[in-house]
């Protein structure tokens, strides 16, 4: 309702007491309200894609800028002049910002616990730890080659993972041992 009470009465009448008539008075109202909107649209966004604070601060001017202009145009159109009539007038469009604004929070809420609770998809890749030294990394890929059934051979880590012969050697009988406990 604040939106309806702000754009097509309050910037309407507005527009249409400053000159503008016809489909021209109509549309005025959409180019204050939309900064408003596509504002607070960038901010949704912005939030949602965890964008940092400081690219998010021409979304706010944006939308400020607009809910200024949108504040001034529905007290400029009323005739009287009390603080009382003002800030009845001021009301619609600055109900009408942080509605649209919570709508779109509980939007980004129901969206993201929907994420949530779907199921994961089952052909998608099974997250690796990454290795943190060379050893570990050998035996990484000594493993997962060896479940490919073409382990890599003692040279192979060798020359791959810079380590020395007793080290390979070390390595292989490491996860050649897993295995045949696993077999057993």
């Amino acid at each position: 309702m604040s939106f309806a009470e702000s754009y097509p009465r309050g910037l309407y009448l507005w527009a249409a007491h400053h000159g503008l008539s016809g489909a021209w008075a109509y549309w005025w109202p959409v180019q204050v309200d939309s900064f408003v909107a596509v504002g607070e649209l960038a901010l949704f966004v912005g939030l949602a894609d965890g964008w940092p604070a400081r690219s998010r601060t021409s979304a706010w001017l944006v939308t400020l800028a607009g809910l200024a202009v949108s504040v001034a145009g529905n007290i400029g159109h009323v005739t009287g002049h009390s603080l009382a009539v003002r800030a009845t007038a001021a009301v619609p469009p600055l109900a009408a910002a942080p509605a649209f604004a919570v709508g779109l929070g509980v939007l980004k809420r129901v969206v993201g616990k929907h994420h949530a609770v779907s199921q994961p998809d089952p052909a998608a890749p099974i997250p690796v730890p990454v290795p943190v030294d060379s050893q570990s990394a050998a035996v990484a890929a000594l493993r997962a080659t060896l479940a490919a059934g073409n382990p890599l051979s003692g040279r192979q880590i060798e020359s791959r993972f810079g380590l020395t012969q007793a080290e390979a050697t070390r390595m292989r009988e490491l996860v050649m041992s897993e295995q045949n406990d696993r077999a057993a």
